[in-house]
């Protein structure tokens, strides 16, 4: 069982992750490439501007990137912003991109935006403030790219695959969980009740019924009583029954068991026909006289 229930939950994780990386790591590849070409596209439309504007010699200074899908290209000269769209345009299309955008044009000194368009606004011939005078100083040209969805297909089929592979993990810590609240070995396996003596005792949901009366036990009292219940009128080693009780769960005193056998003979007490009798230096035995 235990081998099943690592089986079950490694094949969930893993093939969540699996999915998880997949999906994004081909996107992670995609933004890569993106972004160079992004990158590229604006230095171009940067040297076009600079050369109509008879500045053929001026160092172009690196493309930066200013934000998710931002691109900022600072140019110390003064350009004509009426051909920027154009060029910038040709730029994108020559590079393959084909993502909405906008372009915003901003002082260097104190980044304040005096400039601006979108893809939609180029397309339809109605950029603003073309023809409009432009102070000769430094500026910063600033594209902007809309976020990449991904495709619709590799979407669903990650969310499909994260279910089935969450479901799969969340069965198999269950099951984990299961085991590890009955234990192993002596652990109930059903919610059927035990007669001992004129107790009803139910080992799976740990209680303890005498007529109408009802006690709850903890989980250490159940697991010691049922195991003590399995063995009726027989002598149980100590060590027995520490090694049914607590297992491999850490050390403990000696004065443990003699606690818990103490708890389960007040529960008891309420039935004369029940006794759990100390054999010295042995163990325990559970006698159930008969009616």
């Amino acid at each position: 069982m235990k081998l099943i229930v690592i089986v079950i939950f490694s094949v969930g994780f893993f093939f969540s992750a699996f999915s998880f990386v997949n999906y994004y790591g081909k996107d992670a590849g995609a933004d890569k490439e993106f972004s160079r070409k992004a990158n590229l596209a604006l230095r171009q439309a940067g040297h076009q501007l600079l050369k109509l504007a008879g500045d053929e010699r001026s160092t172009i200074p690196p493309v930066k990137i200013t934000g998710p899908g931002e691109f900022t290209l600072k140019l110390e000269n003064s350009f004509n912003y009426d051909t920027l769209p154009q060029l910038l345009n040709q730029a994108l299309i020559s590079y393959g991109i084909q993502r909405d955008y906008e372009v915003v044009v901003k002082r260097c000194d104190d980044y304040i935006p005096i400039l601006g368009y979108n893809r939609a606004a180029f397309s339809k011939g109605e950029v603003p403030c073309v023809g409009r005078e432009q102070v000769p100083e430094c500026h910063n040209v600033t594209l902007i790219f809309a976020a990449s969805s991904g495709s619709p297909s590799g979407m669903h089929f990650l969310r499909f695959s994260l279910l089935v592979g969450g479901l799969l993990a969340f069965i198999g810590i269950g099951f984990f969980w299961k085991r590890s609240k009955t234990g192993a070995g002596s652990s109930p396996s059903s919610s059927s009740t035990v007669a001992i003596g004129n107790f009803h005792f139910d080992p799976q949901n740990q209680t303890l019924q005498l007529g109408m009366q009802q006690k709850q036990l903890t989980f250490r009292e159940s697991k010691l009583l049922y195991f003590l219940s399995r063995n009726v009128n027989e002598v149980v080693t100590r060590d027995t029954l520490i090694a049914e009780v607590w297992g491999d769960e850490g050390v403990i005193v000696g004065r443990s068991l003699d606690v818990f056998i103490s708890r389960l003979r007040k529960l008891l007490k309420e039935d004369e026909t029940v006794m759990i009798r100390n054999i010295h230096s042995v163990g325990y035995r559970l006698e159930i006289a008969e009616n």
